[in-house]
């Protein structure tokens, strides 16, 4: 049966993925009790080893998706191992090398099998390479911002051209064109903020408005309802955003009297415009009677009658959330600076309540109109509740939007009110309740019980925005409380939350839920990826946990398909690549391999043979993406005297190599000039490699130190001193930091 097979399939997913994270949160608390091998052996044994599960389970039948999962554990690994080396010898915490060599296979694997994690991993991993490395070199510029605006061009242009190619059919991924699109049109709207980019963010306005006007008619075009609507949603906030910027721009009464026509005036040309939308029927220009019956005929104006009602709605959403947005925020202006109230809260929340009830009531007034108004009275009035902690009233805007969610129909709109409702009370609460994590706790029991009362509604019109509405907002609370709580409840809501999304992606994979199941892997996601971050829980303890839930799920998904393997059979993958690529993907695995062993040869062969030399420095204390907890360190090296002139050789970019020499009282060595090609160094000096980074000194790829977890604090306080390996031709690898009084290895 399917949905004995899907479960098998999901048990093999949890179980391997809580496995792997339980890897990489090993590997990333640096235990000191393991030796540079000790850490190394492993971890090509699990390259290898997922690697020849994967090719054994392959020639196996019924075994091509454990085949591909086998083999993306080996991707993963080979990430992880490259972290490690950059950990072991203290090179760059979270370079976009690591992302690059990491993205290289990921990408390779995704065109080979054409498997959609790849797909998620490759582009991932292909953003945080170009972003680290552009925005580390130029993004904190303040005198670059054509740089930084072409570098999120680049950014733009290449998720442009990913849409493109996932639409044409090239890419076979609907995850890289959902998030290409939205990624896009998201840079597009960063990249034109005039505030952000004051010189020339405002000429980014026009190509936003362009590819904006080619997604809505390329969308409507090919109808495609669903990226249509996202085309509308970009535009509501594409508008949203340019005129919050000219309220900051232009703070001043004509601004927003004139805002104030101009909202009236949009709202009244959307109606016209959607009227004569609805009286709109292309289809039927296009019918000649003489080669279509009327049956034909009546067949082809349907669909097209369904996607203008899409359309319709499409620009009602879009529409009232200008509206709403703008106008409540040109009322708050007019209140505070045309009329000049010495009490503006109390009006706005007099004109709240005015505005929700008489909307409520007026049933008959033109549904954009209605919903623009009703919308922005709510904004304005509890948001001035909230403001003034004024509970009562408080109360009543939440009595307020129960009876809009009653009285007013609609999924969307419903949707809307049962989330304001939920917003409103979680504010009454936290004014009466001191307690955070109370607050949470109660605001989740309240959202299950809507989300399990909404299961035994009849009605299809309430029922169905309840539950689209409670169950992300109860994962999303119960998500907090995992990091918010305190003593034991902390290890209730943890495995609270593990139980409750691992049934909700059965009992939903099971039962074709899929929006269940999208959330509930979302927050799965989430959970093993932000527990990292997570330092109150040490990285080997969760590390710990995250292996017994994987071996636990694994092993009751193998009991579990033993019992029902005649039933739960794996259909043969007729567009697998897999066969046909093997020796490929076997070539790509000892490349990967090979990568490894030639950088840690390096590193090793430095560590042998290259000069120890003390520096002085000054350290700070972060946690890297995937490599655990680690030091950044500033050398008093680091910024040799040319910086202190502020010449244009020392704002300039580039690699520079520096003569360093001993101070014969200290022992430490000193920077005493810049490095001349062909000279001859005098016993004792040593060059050493580095670049500039403009007026903010020079990097000589020896700024990270990783450390055992939770030790950060000891070496924030007492490192002062560290020991550099440095080679003949210049380049240095961090040995170890000196504490003071003791050495620390």
């Amino acid at each position: 049966m399917k949905s004995k097979f899907v479960t098998i399939q999901l048990g093999y997913i949890l179980g391997a993925s809580a496995l792997l994270t339980a890897i990489v949160y090993f590997f990333a608390t640096n235990w000191e009790k393991l030796n540079r091998w000790e850490k190394f052996i492993p971890v090509f044994v699990l390259i290898m080893g997922f690697y020849g599960l994967s090719v054994w389970l392959s020639r196996q039948n019924g075994r091509q998706f454990l085949s591909k999962l086998s083999l993306f554990a080996s991707c993963i690994s080979f990430g992880v191992g490259v972290g490690l080396i950059g950990q072991t010898y203290n090179s760059h915490a979270d370079s976009y090398s690591l992302f690059a060599v990491w993205f290289i296979p990921a990408f390779l694997l995704a065109l080979l099998t054409r498997w959609q994690p790849y797909y998620a991993l490759a582009y991932i991993l292909g953003h945080l390479a170009y972003g680290i490395y552009f925005f580390g070199r130029w993004g904190g510029s303040s005198d670059a911002e054509i740089i930084q605006i072409a570098i999120w061009l680049g950014i733009a242009i290449a998720n442009g051209i990913l849409y493109v190619l996932t639409e044409q059919g090239r890419l076979q991924s609907s995850f890289l064109k959902w998030i290409s699109f939205q990624v896009g049109m998201a840079v597009l709207v960063v990249a034109s903020n005039s505030q952000e980019y004051e010189k020339y963010g405002v000429f980014m306005n026009l190509p936003l408005v362009l590819v904006l006007a080619i997604a809505i008619y390329y969308t409507h075009k090919t109808r495609n309802k669903a990226y249509l609507l996202f085309a509308g949603l970009w535009v509501s906030i594409s508008v949203t955003v340019k005129y919050i910027e000219l309220i900051i721009q232009h703070y001043n009464e004509l601004f927003f009297i004139a805002s104030l026509l101009f909202i009236i005036l949009f709202i009244f040309a959307n109606v016209k415009f959607m009227n004569f939308i609805r009286s709109w029927n292309p289809a039927s220009k296009h019918l000649d009677p003489e080669n279509h019956s009327d049956l034909e005929a009546s067949d082809q104006a349907k669909p097209d009658g369904d996607f203008t009602k899409w359309v319709v709605r499409v620009l009602t959403v879009s529409v009232i959330i200008i509206g709403s947005i703008l106008g409540s925020l040109t009322i708050i202006g007019i209140v505070t600076v045309v009329l000049g109230f010495d009490e503006p809260e109390n009006v706005l929340i007099g004109f709240g309540f005015v505005t929700v009830i008489a909307m409520i009531i007026a049933k008959k007034l033109n549904a954009l109109v209605r919903y623009t108004i009703l919308i922005s009275g709510l904004l304005l009035g509890a948001g001035a509740a909230v403001f003034t902690e004024n509970v009562p009233i408080l109360l009543v805007f939440l009595a307020l939007t129960v009876a809009a969610f009653i009285y007013i129909t609609g999924l969307v709109h419903r949707i809307f009110f049962f989330l304001a409702a939920v917003i409103i009370a979680a504010f009454v609460l936290i004014n009466w309740i001191d307690s955070g994590i109370i607050v949470l706790t109660v605001l989740t029991s309240l959202l299950f019980l809507m989300f399990a009362f909404g299961q035994v509604i009849a009605n299809a019109g309430v029922r169905q925005p309840i539950l689209y509405s409670s169950f992300p907002s109860f994962l999303l609370t119960l998500f907090a409380l995992t990091f918010i709580a305190e003593s034991s409840w902390y290890y209730i809501a943890n495995v609270l939350f593990f139980i409750v999304v691992v049934l909700a992606l059965v009992i939903s994979r099971q039962l074709n839920i899929k929006w269940i199941y999208t959330w509930s892997m979302g927050f799965w996601i989430a959970f093993l990826v932000y527990k990292y971050y997570y330092l109150a829980w040490k990285l080997l303890h969760k590390s710990i946990s995250f292996a017994i839930i994987g071996i636990l799920i694994l092993a009751f998904t193998v009991w579990y398909e033993k019992r029902h393997r005649l039933e739960a059979s794996e259909q043969p993958d007729v567009t697998s690549t897999y066969a046909m690529n093997r020796w490929i993907i076997a070539l790509l695995v000892l490349l990967q391999v090979m990568a490894m062993s030639l950088q840690i040869g390096k590193s090793e062969w430095l560590l042998a043979h290259g000069q120890l030399i003390k520096l002085q420095l000054e350290p700070l204390d972060p946690r890297s993406l995937i490599q655990g907890d680690y030091v950044r360190l500033r050398y008093t090296i680091s910024e040799p005297p040319l910086f202190a002139d502020k010449n244009d050789d020392a704002n300039s970019k580039g690699k520079m190599t520096v003569v360093l020499a001993p101070n014969l009282a200290t022992g430490v060595y000193e920077y005493r000039r810049v490095y001349t090609k062909g000279e001859t160094l005098a016993p004792g000096e040593v060059r050493l490699n580095g670049k500039k980074n403009g007026y903010e000194g020079m990097e000589f790829g020896i700024e990270t130190y990783f450390i055992p977890e939770g030790t950060g604090r000891i070496y924030e306080r007492d490192a002062k001193f560290a020991e550099v390996k440095v080679s003949a031709g210049g380049d240095a690898i961090l040995v170890r930091l000196l504490l003071q009084p003791s050495v620390v290895q």
